[in-house]
């Protein structure tokens, strides 16, 4: 699937985006490592992070495939879990630039 058809098939499910709210904690990279390892692992080898093209492109990508993955797999995940998670991912496999 084309980058760009997958982008707007996770846009079309219609999900917002949670984002962490101002004054929240910072994200917690061992919290999003525990998360991630306990709900994603299973499925997503690090094989998947180095997949050509790249899915995401940025960190708002990221948080967003999380956010619908946890929604579809019924996970109620809060903002600051997502926010960690995508710490976690980023750190470890994608490195975008801030």
């Amino acid at each position: 699937m084309p980058r760009a058809a997958a982008i707007a098939w996770f846009a079309a499910a219609g999900l917002a985006i949670p984002a962490a709210g101002r004054g929240a904690e910072w994200p917690d990279l061992e919290r999003g490592r525990a998360l991630y390892e306990n709900h994603c692992v299973v499925c997503h080898t690090p094989k998947v992070h180095r997949r050509v093209p790249r899915l995401p492109l940025n960190t708002d990508d990221l948080r967003f495939i999380v956010t619908v993955w946890a929604s579809q797999q019924g996970i109620r995940w809060s903002p600051e879990d997502i926010e960690d998670i995508v710490l976690y991912l980023d750190r470890t496999h994608y490195g975008f630039e801030k």
